[in-house]
């Protein structure tokens, strides 16, 4: 298989675009009655950027083994747009677990997608540089594995990083799973406060934490996790007015009575949580969420899945949400079934012998979907996160690869 290496490093600064009713690459067309594949791309399972090799602490699965050479740019759960057509797109904790993923280096990623449209494109996608995350000026108190180390390199064992969002000054605020915290960095990487603990605000004065959670692990004021495993932030979505994120728990907690995911509130210009928080009813076949992103103050989007792959009979939709008062349940409707996408013009292009979901009803059948992008009012971008190289949701002999779609609904979001 084709392995791609990518060794560059990128320092510069890019503009987040969403919600951009000039993006001309997008035009509405009055003859689309449902939610329809309008753009494809995809990046080679075995792409690799410059790095140790990585993957020692892991067997490995579809054909693919470690040692890696180099670092994996493997799948991603969260992603954001650039003026110039480009994403930044975020790689997890690596191999999947705390405990495995101590040589894999934390990054994002600048991508150029070449999408595959009804008239143009070759599908593939160019890596074009990394943002390395790192903490040289020791604000994390508990350590990491590149403790002793000048530039302090963060890993997969240290942090889990499951969504992000940049802010107008460039900097990024990352939803980590394992705390679960809120980390902010510069827009090179630089680690720039503490790790932001979650309060609970259903018990005044504690915090949520998680099984893994390093201040527990370090026995600092510890408190027993009511997150549950894999459970901590996924989504985290940013006000339209750049003032609030609003980070998403993947899972109930532990205690809760209901199928219901917490979503906090945290004032950007405080750098504190506000006590407000809302919940989200999780439908009877969905097992998590993916991603939760606005396109306003109080209205967006987010995915939520079940936990099956490669089966097109899976529920992975996504949801329209509106936040209302805290401590209530938001309003929420189904708004796109990624299993049931209208694929007129074959913009998969030649599936392979046992690729299932490709056809003219074209579907999403992966374990986890993390990435969410609203372009504008009409047309959403998706990718999955393939569990690099575990996941094999297109096809079930092989491991699966980092697509890229983007759906044009039938009816306009605002």
């Amino acid at each position: 298989m084709k392995k791609l290496y990518i060794a560059l490093l990128t320092t510069g600064l890019f503009t987040l675009t969403a919600c951009n009713d000039d993006d001309h690459d997008v035009i509405a067309d009055s003859n689309i009655k449902e939610p329809t594949l309008v753009s494809f791309a995809q990046l080679d399972v075995e792409t690799y950027a410059a790095g140790p090799n990585s993957g020692l602490a892991v067997k490995g699965g579809n054909g693919i083994f470690p040692p890696f050479k180099g670092q994996p740019v493997q799948g991603f759960s969260g992603a954001l747009k650039n003026t110039d057509g480009t994403y930044m797109v975020m790689a997890d904790n690596g191999f999947g677990a705390q405990d495995n993923s101590a040589d894999f280096l934390l990054r994002i990623y600048q991508i150029k997608p070449d999408f595959r449209t009804k008239t143009t494109g070759s599908a593939q996608v160019q890596v074009m540089s990394f943002i390395q995350l790192r903490d040289p000026n020791k604000l994390i108190p508990f350590d990491i594995i590149n403790q002793n180390t000048t530039e302090r390199l963060l890993t997969g064992a240290d942090f889990d990083p499951e969504s992000i969002q940049r802010t107008e000054d460039g900097s990024y605020w990352i939803g980590d799973e394992f705390g679960p915290y809120l980390l902010h960095f510069d827009k090179d990487g630089v680690l720039l406060d503490a790790p932001i603990s979650l309060p609970n605000p259903l018990q005044s004065g504690t915090e949520l934490r998680s099984p893994q959670n390093q201040l527990n692990k370090a026995n600092i004021d510890y408190i027993a996790p009511l997150v549950q495993q894999s459970g901590g932030f996924e989504g985290m979505a940013l006000s339209k007015d750049g003032q609030y994120l609003y980070p998403l728990l993947e899972k109930p907690l532990k205690n809760s009575a209901k199928r219901q995911l917490i979503i906090s509130q945290f004032d950007l210009r405080q750098k504190a949580y506000t006590g407000k928080y809302y919940l989200f009813d999780l439908h009877d076949k969905a097992t998590a969420i993916g991603d939760f992103q606005l396109y306003s103050n109080d209205a967006g989007i987010l995915i939520e899945r079940d936990d099956s792959e490669n089966k097109l009979e899976g529920y992975k939709k996504l949801i329209h949400v509106k936040l209302g008062q805290s401590g209530q349940t938001i309003q929420s409707h189904e708004l796109v079934d990624l299993m049931k996408i209208h694929n007129p013009n074959a913009l998969y292009g030649t599936a392979r012998t046992g690729d299932v979901g490709t056809g003219v009803n074209f579907a999403f059948p992966f374990f986890t979907i993390e990435d969410l992008i609203i372009e504008n009012k009409n047309t959403l971008t998706v990718l999955n996160d393939n569990n690099f190289p575990s996941s094999s949701g297109r096809n079930a002999n092989k491991a699966d690869n980092n697509e890229m779609i983007q759906i044009r609904l039938p009816k306009d979001l605002y």
